[in-house]
């Protein structure tokens, strides 16, 4: 279970305002498809078809389809109100599977044009922190999650008519989601694009147990989500054609196969349905719409455009992570953030770097339980890895920074890192020829000054160079299944499964933000302890997130990290307290800090034991170490000579 924060900034869909012409039906609503930017480029103008219009009738009645399984759904936990037996409960538990497996079929478009709603009736069963509402904006969980919780894996007799209340409160979100399925114009190209965001869905969040955390029906949802998939484009199958419709139709066929046929949740081989399902289905998707002659949508997204499947070498654009106002990075200002990265003129004694905490031939850290301070003391925190940290949304642990541009002001002016300004040090290097012909170079006629500003952009620019998407399991994912050992390969699978790691790591980035629009990022209450024992532990004083926020809710709350090259990146939380990855393996298996002692009332990690035995504990850490990629080891950075 997660505790979810938005992005501190939102950005805006696109939208066109367009008239109805000559009998064709234009776009002409707001796209709700979820917060993305737009491309520096004019939108073309995109019409809606016959076949678009089917399926958007198609998704009507699927929804009507599920305003009907939630009524039911209510009428059976009125039921077990009145005669609380077995036969009752197992009624209201097969009813709610009905209710969620609708919502899972019309899940692709949902997702896609009404967000918002979506979210209300299935997200996490924690509670909404409204960061720009100040700390008393704490919002109470709601939908399928919560009704789960309260009706698995046994209900109990006082929680029904709270469930009552909740399933009612349910259909009248799934009401509001019908009219709003009523109204909306669909055109080829969003919807295709919805598509191509399903089947990203379902392999980071639906196979793993994201939606299902309790009742563990993940492979049956994901099933109804590809069924339901499949109905919505079997609108272009006249238009497509019988030989190419025939392969698209055998790869979802495939897909729903794999599903079927799982042992359970728990020995369901995620592996295999990746590589010989779920990618290759993706891959025909992609085929079909460019043989129907459909473009994509022209926007800005961390999950590209024009990428296939989410696993692809280059599916991910670290720029739609950068702020607004950011231009595309150059070789020539990523090399110049190379140099100043080692510059000890950005402190304000002229001897401190970014390279002392964060050194290239130690994977970016430095390997300290807690960083060094300027006066010599630790700090509050150690120093995470910058590769791929411009895959992500938010900075530092406690996410006080959005953008990477605002964490290098952070660090440069922070009393006890560089104890400096970017806006001084620019003063002092633009008195260096060098520097002032890098800059030239890396800002060309626009804004090529030396200043704090352009030192920040080429700071980010140059740590969001640092990806590092090509490790054994990226090409095992890609489909060279042989890349990964026998044990590293059930080591995927039970991060990705039994261990629930991949529902807060998310696949493939492994961090915690959320896929497939990477619009927000995740902070966990896992009940870090400040000394690594077993029994009896006390909880770090550090209060994380609280820290920014004041919310009760974030208090020890601090940002999900990704486990790339965590084999290289020891000691391990933000206080360094675990050594090994073994001893982080080992928390989680015991529940967290709820495992060792520590007792809060808002922990969002689960704090059952996972019964993980030592076989399948040492697997997960040799997966993780398959996860290493040493690309960016050993370039460490010099300053710029004068």
């Amino acid at each position: 279970m997660r505790l979810r924060i938005p992005r501190l900034t939102s950005r805006t869909a696109t939208s066109a305002g367009l008239a109805t012409t000559c009998g064709t039906i234009l776009l002409c609503g707001a796209v709700a498809c979820g917060p993305v930017r737009p491309e520096r480029q004019a939108a073309p103008v995109v019409l809606t078809t016959r076949e678009s219009v089917a399926a958007r009738d198609h998704w009507a009645a699927d929804i009507d389809t599920l305003r009907t399984r939630v009524s039911q759904l209510t009428d059976a936990l009125t039921a077990l109100d009145a005669s609380f037996d077995d036969a009752h409960i197992l009624l209201a538990q097969e009813r709610f599977d009905a209710a969620r497996t609708a919502l899972k079929r019309i899940e692709a478009l949902g997702s896609y044009y009404e967000p918002s709603t979506l979210r209300a009736i299935n997200g996490p069963a924690l509670p909404r922190v409204d960061d720009d509402e100040g700390p008393e904006a704490v919002f109470a969980p709601e939908g399928f999650q919560v009704l789960e919780e309260q009706l698995f894996p046994v209900p109990e007799r006082n929680a029904v008519k709270a469930a009552i209340d909740e399933s009612r409160n349910l259909g009248a979100y799934v009401t509001r989601l019908h009219t709003a399925a009523a109204r909306q114009q669909i055109t080829d190209d969003r919807l295709w694009d919805a598509a191509r965001l399903e089947v990203a869905r379902i392999v980071t969040l639906g196979i793993t147990g994201f939606d299902s955390p309790v009742a563990l029906h993940s492979l049956s949802e994901a099933s109804a989500a590809v069924a339901g998939l499949r109905g919505v484009l079997s609108a272009y199958e006249a238009r497509l054609g019988q030989p190419a419709w025939m392969r698209l139709d055998a790869a979802f066929a495939v897909a729903l196969d794999r599903l079927a046929h799982a042992p359970s949740f728990e020995q369901f081989d995620r592996l295999d349905f990746i590589t010989a399902a779920a990618n290759p289905l993706a891959r025909e998707m992609h085929d079909a719409r460019r043989a129907l002659g459909i473009g994509v949508p022209t926007e800005l997204r961390a999950f590209r455009m024009n990428a296939v499947t989410i696993f692809d070498r280059d599916a991910f654009d670290a720029q739609a992570f950068a702020a607004p106002q950011a231009e595309r990075s150059t070789p020539e200002r990523v090399e110049l953030g190379r140099l100043l990265f080692a510059e000890s003129r950005l402190s304000g004694s002229g001897t401190t770097t970014c390279i002392q905490c964060h050194d290239p031939s130690i994977a970016f850290t430095d390997r300290r339980t807690r960083s060094a301070s300027r006066s010599g003391r630790a700090v509050l925190r150690n120093a995470p890895s910058v590769i791929n940290a411009g895959l992500q949304v938010g900075a530092f642990y406690d996410l006080r920074a959005t953008y990477l541009e605002d964490q290098v002001t952070d660090v440069v002016r922070n009393a006890e890192e560089m104890h400096g300004s970017v806006d001084r040090a620019a003063g002092v290097l633009a008195q260096d020829s060098a520097y002032r012909r890098r800059f030239a170079a890396a800002f060309l006629a626009a804004n090529p000054a030396v200043s704090g500003r352009n030192i920040q952009s080429a700071i980010a620019s140059y740590i969001r160079s640092l990806e590092a998407l090509d490790s054994r399991a990226d090409r095992a994912l890609r489909g060279d299944t042989s890349a990964l050992t026998r044990e590293e390969r059930r080591g995927l699978n039970l991060f990705m499964g039994k261990a629930r790691c991949a529902t807060c790591h998310f696949a493939p980035l492994f961090n915690g933000t959320s896929p497939p629009m990477y619009q927000e990022t995740d902070v966990e209450v896992l009940g870090v302890p400040r000394e690594a024992i077993t029994r009896g532990a006390r909880i770090d004083p550090d209060s994380g997130r609280f820290r920014v926020t004041r919310s009760a809710p974030h208090l020890f709350a601090f940002r999900t990290p990704s486990v790339r090259n965590a084999a290289l990146t020891a000691p391990y939380m933000h206080n360094g307290v675990y050594r090994t990855l073994d001893e982080v393996v080992d928390f989680y298996d015991r529940g967290g800090g709820a495992g060792i002692g520590i007792t809060l009332g808002n922990q969002t990690l689960p704090t059952d034991p996972l019964h993980l035995d030592a076989a399948e504990r040492r697997a997960i850490v040799r997966f993780i170490g398959a996860l290493t990629d040493t690309s960016y080891l050993g370039h460490r950075p010099t300053a710029a000579r004068r």
